[in-house]
């Protein structure tokens, strides 16, 4: 029953905390909703301030450009640009308009955009590095006569400039404007309140008033907000700038094509929201805690009474486990003194009385296995200091114990501190480990006797091996002298007939025949020369220098080696863009040279038109080159000594089948392979791996 009470409790206080959890969000969401709601309003009236503000300003400066529009000084100027007493005039003018008006600059443009004359009261200030004369052109011929703001961008400085413009006409028609650079920034001190921001942005896009703003000069500056839509269905944006939140509104002046952007800041909406949510969670949660509070102090009163029985049962339980385990119990006062021992225990030793109110070390013998006990079990008998505590352990230490009657055993000793609210002690397990030890000496004279026969054995197969390896050699000697010998006959037969035709010849005093018969002679020692050679090639290893190497080089040049053997050779090769290994020409074209060569020899046996199949791809470091011919092939029987040297399928006389053996350890001297297998279709395909380069 108190387990099921505590499940409940359990599950109680979790959905206490998911409910805590779901209403300060609940709350935190809908209070945040409600004053961003009057936080959009507000934003919007502000909005709406300050553009009347932005109208009044610049009604200030309508009136301005159209005050020199009709001079006589300009207008005479108009008509004599080059005049240099009229230019100095205007240009004083110029000056005084300025101080009197409280602008910026006055700039006198010429019809094509052309700055004629200026007041120069910002020496750093350029008009071409804002305006072009095109567009300033353009806007004169555009606007007919009538009043025109016009807003330009000095992308080095990050700087907007703002002109108010005034056609000038003379008796020619249109002759220039009056132009006056005016400043808003003005508002900006007026407009910075608390922590909100104010951005002005022309028709460009481009920021040319701020307030805390002035950093941000880039086009797409408003880019990164997002779209929110409130509890009212109303819609606006939230602009993310320095780890704070602020709402996005902003209202079109249409003539002007500027943008004025109102950052309502909601550090302070969130701080509020939070607060409405936290005082709301702490209402609940006081409810929650008195609720839980007298639930617990029921369910303490009822654990009280189930944990009097569980330790009633508890302590019956060990007393069970104790006294029926297999495993010999005893504990010790901090002293080492003997207090109580289970029934196991006294099995193992003899007589209770003997063994409680004494030492546990009267009971190891001296001997070297006991060393290390005895060593502790004194060391109990000793004054613990003020400081000491009770983390001594003796973990699985075997011993010699002796039993009541004098008879020794072997024992797993172990040895771990306890401390009870008190009393302080250890608790010792004993383990007769008699049998084990007897098992461990017939299993050590076991493996003794293994030993000794494995020992016999392998004497025996490494003479049996010693003489597989010499019957191995005598047959590899006898199958290589088989060929060699009837490689060499021929040439010898042929070189003796040949030898003695070429006496008789010179006896009768015919040369010429006797020289043919020398060339003939020649080509029998050039077969021999060419036989010793690939015994050479095969016995020993030269150094060699690996290079970059290309594999189409190489095959062509070992097709042009092989000569009028190949001239009906058809032969296909897929680079796939991999051409280059790591490798040596010379070796690299023998490799090639034999295989097609093999191939060339296969199709002439079987009467078919030699084709041979070239493919390159690449694996990890490695190039793997496939080599495949349309010839007859080989059995599976045979495929595992194609590469064992004077292997050969083709008659006597044909060959001494090193061509592969030879191959094989080329391909080995430049750190590949030569495999062989057979693919799908049962065909034969040689495998080179080699470096890629």
């Amino acid at each position: 029953m108190i387990s099921q009470f505590r499940k409940h409790r359990l599950f109680f206080i979790s959905l206490g905390c998911t409910v805590l959890t779901l209403l300060f969000f609940g709350v935190n969401t809908i209070a945040y909703q409600a004053l961003i709601i009057d936080k959009h309003s507000e934003g919007q009236n502000q909005l709406l301030n300050y553009v009347i503000e932005l109208r009044n300003e610049l009604k200030n400066y309508h009136i301005l450009p159209y005050a020199l529009a009709d001079n006589p000084t300009l207008l005479a100027f108009m008509n004599h640009p080059k005049d240099t007493a009229l230019t100095k005039q205007l240009q004083r003018q110029l000056e005084d308009l300025t101080h009197v008006s409280k602008t910026q600059d006055w700039f006198i443009l010429s019809a094509q955009g052309d700055l004629l004359v200026s007041s120069e009261q910002s020496p750093h200030f350029n008009l071409d590095d804002y305006f072009s004369k095109q567009h300033l052109s353009r806007v004169l011929k555009d606007q007919q006569g009538e009043y025109i703001l016009v807003s330009g961008y000095n992308p080095q400085q990050s700087q907007s400039a703002h002109l108010v413009l005034a056609p000038v006409y003379t008796s020619s028609g249109l002759a220039g404007a009056v132009a006056v650079r005016i400043n808003v920034s003005d508002l900006i001190e007026r407009w910075n309140i608390s922590d909100d921001l104010v951005v002005m942005t022309d028709q460009n896009s481009l920021i040319f008033l701020a307030s805390k703003l002035n950093r941000l000069r880039v086009s797409n500056w408003l880019d990164s907000h997002t779209d929110v839509q409130f509890l009212n269905n109303t819609r606006s944006k939230i602009y993310h700038l320095n780890d704070e939140n602020y709402l996005l509104q902003n209202v079109t002046l249409d003539d002007l094509k500027w943008q004025i952007h109102y950052l309502s800041n909601l550090k302070g909406i969130q701080k509020k929201a939070q607060n409405i949510a936290f005082i709301s969670l702490g209402l609940f949660a006081l409810v929650f805690l008195f609720w839980l509070y007298r639930r617990e102090r029921a369910l303490k009163i009822a654990s009280k009474l189930e944990n009097e029985i569980l330790i009633a049962d508890s302590a019956q339980r060990q007393r069970v486990l104790i006294e029926n385990t297999h495993v010999g119990l005893l504990q010790l006062s901090k002293f080492g003194e003997i207090s109580f021992v289970n029934p196991m225990g006294v099995r193992y030793f003899g007589q209770r009385a003997q063994l409680n109110a004494h030492y546990l070390h009267e009971f190891l013998p001296e001997c070297p296995e006991n060393q290390t006990a005895l060593s502790f079990m004194h060391s109990l008998q000793e004054t613990p200091t003020a400081n000491q505590a009770l983390a001594s352990n003796l973990l699985e230490q075997e011993v010699i114990l002796q039993k009541n009657s004098g008879q020794l055993f072997p024992a797993l000793l172990s040895v771990s501190s306890l401390e009870w609210s008190d009393s302080q002690g250890y608790l010792v397990t004993l383990i007769d480990i008699s049998k084990r030890k007897r098992a461990e000496l017939n299993l050590l004279e076991a493996n003794t006797r293994l030993e000794e026969r494995v020992l016999e054995r392998t004497k025996a197969l490494e003479a049996a091996q010693k003489e597989l390896l010499r019957t191995e050699k005598l047959a590899a000697i006898g199958q290589m002298s088989t060929a060699i010998a009837h490689e060499l006959n021929q040439p010898l037969t042929g070189i003796r007939t040949l030898a003695y035709s070429t006496e008789l010849l010179l006896k009768r005093q015919d040369a010429e025949q006797a020289l043919k018969t020398l060339l003939d002679l020649e080509s029998l020692v050039v077969r021999m020369q060419k036989l010793t050679s690939e015994l050479k090639v095969l016995a020993y290893r030269r150094p060699e220098q690996l290079t970059p190497t290309s594999v189409q080089d190489c095959v062509k040049r070992a097709i042009e080696s092989l000569g009028e053997d190949a001239h009906d050779l058809q032969w296909h090769i897929h680079l796939n863009q991999l051409d280059s290994v790591i490798a040596e020409p010379t070796r690299l074209e023998r490799i090639f040279a034999n295989l097609i060569s093999n191939s060339v020899q296969a199709c002439t046996g079987a009467k078919t038109t030699p084709t041979i199949d070239i493919s390159l791809h690449e694996e990890k470091d490695h190039i793997v080159i496939h080599y495949q011919d349309n010839g007859p092939g080989i059995d599976k029987a045979q495929l595992a000594h194609i590469f064992e040297p004077f292997f050969t399928t083709k008659p006597i006389g044909k060959g001494l089948g090193l061509g592969l053996a030879i191959s094989a350890n080329l391909a080995k001297d430049m750190n590949g392979t030569l495999k062989a297998s057979h693919n799908t279709d049962s065909q034969l395909v040689f495998r080179l791996t080699l470096l890629k380069a």
